[in-house]
């Protein structure tokens, strides 16, 4: 596996995620999506040719970062792989370089049969369920300490988050700058993804 050194981006969609003269991988990866969906039993999934908008001037949904450091999008997502059954973080932590979750419901991660080469080794891509993903990062959102209400963050936590500000009375601020950014990130794209009907893409 390459080394947990670069930025990860998160792209709402799949081809996206591509840059242009890669959008035959783009149209193969989805094309394995959907042969494993048709599979189980689920409805193929349709990416579309333009990515909805989901940027309020720079900030993506609610997030400062549309990316983050790859190594800490890992060490967060196993930080709710470690401490519960989170099989969809689990991806994140495996392979932060290429994932996508999908707006479909199925319990378990799946191999796509697509591989691509990372850190000059072939690797299969998983993709996983995005409602999953989303109900998992609820979950890690107690790890970080980051209150929810009702199961859902306000936008003053998230300018909090963003502002590296604490979030109760007596936090140090110490998971600010790293993971409590890169959560918010992966929270937003989630419900974002989510509130589209998009897949959430994670590429490095």
């Amino acid at each position: 596996m390459a080394e947990l050194v670069m930025s990860t981006g998160l792209f709402i969609g799949v081809r996206y995620s591509y840059i242009e003269e890669a959008q035959a991988s783009a149209e193969a990866f989805v094309d394995s999506i959907n042969h494993v969906l048709l599979d189980i039993g689920v409805e193929p999934y349709l990416d579309p040719y333009e990515p909805p908008n989901v940027y309020t001037g720079h900030l993506f949904g609610r997030s400062e970062l549309d990316h983050h450091s790859s190594r800490v999008l890992a060490e967060v997502a196993s930080i709710g792989a470690s401490s519960r059954q989170s099989p969809h973080l689990a991806l994140i932590r495996d392979n932060p370089f290429r994932v996508a979750f999908v707006p479909a419901h199925f319990s378990r991660p799946l191999p796509s049969g697509y591989k691509e080469q990372i850190g000059g080794t072939p690797i299969e891509i998983w993709f996983g369920s995005l409602p999953q993903l989303l109900a998992e990062l609820k979950l890690l959102a107690a790890d970080l300490r980051i209150p929810l209400i009702n199961g859902d963050l306000t936008d003053e936590t998230a300018a909090a988050i963003n502002g590296w500000l604490p979030l109760y009375e007596g936090d140090s601020t110490e998971l600010s700058e790293d993971e409590r950014t890169a959560w918010l990130a992966m929270y937003e794209g989630a419900r974002l993804a989510s509130e589209h009907k998009v897949a959430l893409t994670f590429a490095g």
